[in-house]
C-alpha cells in the first residue's frame, strides 16, 4: 500500500506517513477479537448522536520511526503493565495498586494518547485539544522521553466498576468498551480530558495538580513507582450514564446490539 507524504506531527519531518492510532490499535483489536466489542462514539452536545463502530479511529499522522518510538517507548510496556503483565498488582476494597513499574513510561503513554487525539482530525477526537505552546511542549517531552511536570499536566486513572446490586456489568464487559473522549470545564479556567478504555477511566488535567493534590489516589507521579487506581462506579460518570441510557433505548428499538 502506498503511503501518503506529509509532515510527521511528532518529529516534523516531511516523509511517508503511517496509519496512526491515538488509542492503540491493539486495544480495538482486543475488544473485537474477545467479545465482538465496539467503540462508542458520541457527542455530549447532543447525546442522542450515539454511534457504534468497529473503526479504530486512525489517520495518517506519524512517520514510521515515530510510530515505532511511541510503540516501543510507551505503548507496549504500559499496556502490559495495566493488563497485569508487568510489576505487581494488588486488589483492595478501594481499588487496585500497581507497583514495581516504570511510572514514567505509563505517564507518557497516556499523555501520548492525549496528544495524538488532540492533533487528530478524526471525528471521534473532536472534543480533545491542547492550546499552544502546551501542545508543542508536550510533543517535545514525548519525542525526548522526558518527564512531564505534574503542574503542567496531571494524569489520573481509576478502575471502572459496576456497583449495581445484581445484573450489572462485569469487569470483562467494561474492558470491552471504548468511548470517544470528552472534556470537562473546571473552576479556575482549568479543564480535564476524559478517556475510557481497557476498563479504566483516565482523566488528564490541564493545567495540572498543585503540590497538595498530587498525593490523591489515581494520580500518576513518575517520581513514584506505584499507582493507586481507585474504583469508580461507571454510573457515577454523568457523561457515560447518559450514554448508557441512550444506548439501552436504541438497543430496545433494535438499532444497537450490546456485547455482554
Amino acid at each position: 500500500m502506498t503511503m501518503p507524504t506529509g509532515k510527521c506531527a511528532l518529529c516534523l519531518a516531511v516523509t511517508d506517513l503511517r496509519r496512526s492510532h491515538a488509542i492503540p490499535d491493539s486495544v480495538f483489536k482486543r475488544i473485537t477479537k474477545e467479545n465482538n466489542g465496539q467503540a462508542i462514539s458520541f457527542n455530549d452536545d447532543d447525546i442522542s448522536l450515539v454511534e457504534y463502530s468497529s473503526d479504530s479511529w486512525w489517520e495518517y499522522q506519524l512517520c514510521g520511526n515515530c510510530e515505532q518510538h511511541l510503540n516501543l517507548s510507551y505503548e507496549r510496556y504500559s499496556l502490559s503493565a495495566i493488563r497485569a503483565g508487568k510489576g505487581k498488582i494488588l486488589k483492595h476494597d478501594f481499588g487496585v495498586t500497581f507497583s514495581e513499574i516504570d511510572t514514567l513510561k505509563v505517564q507518557l503513554f497516556f499523555l501520548s494518547i492525549f496528544w495524538r487525539a488532540a492533533n487528530s482530525k478524526n471525528e471521534a477526537y473532536q472534543k480533545i485539544y491542547i492550546p499552544e505552546p502546551w501542545n508543542n511542549d508536550l510533543r517535545i517531552h514525548l519525542l525526548n522521553n522526558t518527564r512531564v511536570p505534574l503542574r503542567f499536566m496531571t494524569v489520573k486513572i481509576s478502575r471502572l466498576i459496576d456497583r449495581s446490586a445484581e445484573g450489572g456489568f462485569s469487569l470483562q464487559v467494561l474492558k470491552n468498551v471504548i468511548a470517544s473522549p470528552f472534556f470537562r470545564k473546571l473552576p479556575d479556567r482549568k479543564f480535564s480530558f476524559c478517556f475510557l478504555f481497557e476498563g479504566f477511566f483516565i482523566e488528564i488535567f490541564m493545567p495540572g495538580y498543585m503540590l497538595k493534590q498530587r498525593t490523591a489516589k489515581g494520580v500518576i507521579n513518575p517520581l513514584n513507582k506505584i499507582i493507586v487506581a481507585p474504583y469508580l462506579n461507571i454510573f457515577d460518570i454523568p457523561e457515560i450514564l447518559n450514554l448508557l441510557v441512550v444506548g439501552y433505548k436504541k438497543n430496545l428499538e433494535g438499532k444497537v446490539t450490546f456485547s455482554t
